[in-house]
């Protein structure tokens, strides 16, 4: 199988095509820079790792794209359509479309890429989990074939690592060595990990950008994020930390947009686990947490509590009319004696020998060990002990891959593509069980199985609708993962730029820097 993993060297060029070698300037000669930071770094070039950086800086794209309301667009392909089987999707693509490095994008290279996708097999590259069975090309057009119908093959071409790249962007091997796209903005330098250089893309298909040049920082620390908004050295911070918002704002010298996104900051379980293994006990978990306090308290935002899975930025998932989940810690404790749980001689519970207690791993990020705390706390009012250890997420995932996880924190993103019916399908359907990065959680539900498999076999609106509505039920009912708060996307704006101009995507897919404009 052709790998596209390479790891980057320090000082990179990426994909530099100088605009005096071919093509013309489409420009203004302004030499100002827009300095934008993000507390993501750019740690390789495997398209399954950080390809989203790529486009979200604008710098390659994908088929379908999702504009910044959240709704599929047209991108590369200028229209695509699907056979009333549901087994042949056609995308048109784009005439006049060229990489940074002056070569034509064409339906064979489109089709070449789209058979690499297919073979990656990795859990971070969702086209690859499509069950396409041929990827031919008819005229402008690519046709991909399926063995059954499914309704997301749009959705799953916006994924990240869904970037088409020119064929010079791959060694020999098919490692990924350059990122040569077709977006508004080219890589002219990369250095590190930490930064990369942009310009305009003088021959691109769309319309060109209003600022002709961009820095990227990427910055870990919460502090330097905040403190390079406050002195003025950031122009954009796309995804200030909650927590660090009020400090900046109080400044003067920044707006903040905020957006509520796709991501849910919640408990996730061993689903197989015997403290877990029942409905009932997850639903006694959920109610013994204080959901408005710790998103009042940690979040400083008590909306961002989170009585559901599917937050706002879904508009036909979220349910406006969904009561808010009250702490109750009476109904908690009775539900868990419910479930056969007494206390034993120290107050902690117990059943056949077991003890309610376990331990949890804990990120060094400031507002997640906080939130650990907070959890730690409440759920001792029940009779749960839970005893922190100092980690990080990857450690976490150790555990679920190896069979002994229990208990932890997740941050999941259910908008990696516009509609969270795909995330799902990779977490809990059954022909993902043995591959899916959350195989280890150990959620099973036949009706959950039948639900998803109705959805993407859906041919109508009122199909969907219906499917949708069972499996809206089935994850604010079962509780796979167990919401707490939403994630709260900020962008950091100084007086050097037009804030109206500046879309704040609430599923993260674009920083939009190529809408960006400078104040007058």
């Amino acid at each position: 199988m052709i790998s596209r993993r390479t790891v980057l060297t320090a000082s990179l060029a990426l994909g530099i095509a100088t605009a005096s070698s071919w093509g013309h300037t489409a420009w203004a000669n302004d030499d100002r820079i827009l300095q934008i930071v993000s507390p993501r770094e750019i740690t390789s070039l495997d398209l399954g790792d950080t390809s989203y950086h790529f486009r979200r800086l604008r710098v390659a794209e994908t088929l379908v794209t999702i504009d910044p309301e959240g709704k599929l667009a047209p991108e590369l392909a200028e229209s695509w359509s699907v056979s009333d089987d549901g087994l042949a999707w056609t995308f048109v693509i784009r005439k006049g479309v060229r990489f940074h490095d002056g070569s034509e994008l064409t339906p064979e290279l489109v089709r070449n890429a789209i058979e690499l996708m297919r073979k990656a097999n990795t859990n971070s590259e969702m086209v690859s989990k499509l069950p396409i069975s041929g990827v031919r090309v008819d005229g402008q057009s690519v046709v991909v074939t399926l063995t059954r119908p499914n309704s997301l093959v749009a959705d799953f071409f916006t994924d990240g690592p869904a970037i088409i790249l020119a064929p010079a962007s791959f060694a020999a091997d098919g490692t990924v060595k350059q990122i040569i796209g077709t977006g508004p903005y080219r890589i002219t330098k990369i250095d590190s990990k930490t930064s990369v250089d942009l310009e305009a893309f003088p021959d691109y298909w769309g319309e060109q950008p209003h600022i002709a040049k961009v820095h990227f920082t990427g910055a870990t620390s919460p502090d330097t994020i905040a403190n390079m908004a406050e002195a003025g050295q950031a122009d954009l911070v796309l995804g200030l930390p909650q927590v660090l918002r009020d400090r900046v704002e109080a400044t003067g010298r920044v707006s903040v947009k905020q957006v509520q996104t796709a991501r849910i900051n919640g408990v996730f379980v061993n689903a197989e686990d015997l403290r877990f293994d029942n409905p009932v006990e997850r639903r006694a978990i959920s109610l013994a947490l204080d959901r408005k306090g710790i998103a009042t308290a940690l979040f400083k935002n008590p909306k961002a509590a989170a009585n559901q899975l599917f937050s706002s930025a879904f508009a036909d998932w979220y349910d406006p009319d969904l009561p808010q989940v009250e702490r109750n810690v009476e109904e908690a404790k009775r539900l868990l004696a419910e479930a056969g749980w007494v206390a034993g001689s120290d107050g902690i519970l117990e059943q056949n020998g077991t003890r309610f207690s376990f331990t949890m791993i804990v990120g060094k990020q400031p507002e997640v060990s906080s939130l650990a705390e907070a959890i730690q706390a409440q759920l001792a009012d029940v009779g749960i002990e839970v005893k922190l250890e100092n980690g990080n997420q990857g450690q976490v995932m150790e555990t679920i891959a190896k069979g002994n996880f229990v208990f932890g924190l997740t941050r999941r993103n259910y908008g990696a593509v516009p509609d969270p019916v795909a995330t799902l399908v990779l977490d809990y359907a059954e022909e993902n069980a043995a591959s899916s990065v959350w195989s280890g959680v150990n959620y099973h539900d036949p009706e959950m199985e039948s639900a998803l498999n109705a959805y993407l076999a859906a041919r109508t609106k009122e199909e969907l609708a219906v499917a949708r509505d069972k499996l809206r039920t089935l994850v604010n009912g079962d509780l796979p993962v167990i919401p707490v708060v939403w994630y709260d996307y900020n962008v950091s704006i100084s007086d050097r730029v037009d804030a109206n101009s500046v879309p704040v995507d609430a599923l993260e897919v674009s920083f939009w820097i190529d809408r960006v404009k400078w104040a007058e």
